[in-house]
């Protein structure tokens, strides 16, 4: 189970869904509990759309402080929604820590508190890559932490052997996220929060823990942490409705 949420940690970093999305076995989720979560989502939104220029084929630079909050709906199944938070807490040459702060409909909107050390993480990039160009890229990458935290709880560790476990399933969720099919498309994209004449999109596929999700996401450049404006499968959507690229803080 901690393989497990370490992978659903970083799928939600790069704008895939929670764990619901990978273990849907529960019943649904009432539209009272997940108004909650889209109440939160509004709070959290640009108070407008957000404009956006012509994107650049290079994903912005990762640095310290850079923020993103992003609306996860669940389409089927339990129908779930989450609003999560991705800080970028410290970057030190190619060792990024990343910082998780989720809200679930699922789980009455308590707070849960991710946080993972990354050695090898491309600071700079494109906005999608080739199988083969993923693959070189990540042949260097290693999570030396993983921790977390439930609300005022007590921060868990992940064990070093459990972190090694779960290597291979972490740069799968990140394939779904970078690697595309085919080549990307420049168009334009209109959301409640983010609209732009000239970003990217293309599709992808994602396998993890036997389930193999096909989807598209659309990215811009001018969007830290991830670069994606939103991306949907046939179980998710996931929207970004603010970021910031800086006043990232750590809550452990």
């Amino acid at each position: 189970m901690k393989t497990r949420h370490l992978a659903c940690s970083v799928l939600a970093l790069f704008l895939f869904a929670s764990c619901t999305t990978l273990m849907n076995l529960l019943p649904e989720v009432s539209m009272e509990k997940r108004q909650v979560i889209y109440d939160m989502a509004e709070k959290m939104a640009f108070p407008e759309v957000r404009t956006l220029g012509r994107s650049k084929t290079r994903r912005m630079d990762l640095k310290s402080g850079q923020w993103i909050t992003v609306l996860q709906e669940t389409l089927n199944g339990d129908k779930n929604v989450s609003l999560t938070t991705t800080k970028v807490i410290s970057v030190n040459s190619t060792t990024v820590t990343l910082e998780m702060e989720a809200y679930s409909a699922a789980a009455d909107a308590l707070p849960t508190y991710s946080q993972i050390t990354f050695e090898g993480y491309p600071i700079q990039g494109n906005l999608s890559y080739a199988k083969e160009e993923f693959d070189g890229m990540m042949n260097s990458l290693r999570i030396t932490r993983s921790r977390t935290r439930q609300g005022n709880g007590p921060v868990n560790e992940m064990p070093p052997e459990l972190l090694a476990m779960a290597q291979g399933m972490t740069r799968s969720a990140l394939a779904g996220s970078m690697v595309r099919l085919g080549e990307a498309k420049r168009e334009a994209y209109e959301s409640p929060y983010i609209q732009t004449a000239s970003g990217f999109s293309h599709h992808y596929t994602v396998s993890l823990m036997g389930i193999t999700t096909q989807g598209r996401s659309v990215t811009h450049s001018s969007i830290p942490v991830s670069g994606v404006i939103a991306s949907e499968d046939n179980h998710t959507k996931a929207t970004t409705v603010a970021y910031g690229y800086k006043g990232a803080t750590s809550v452990f």
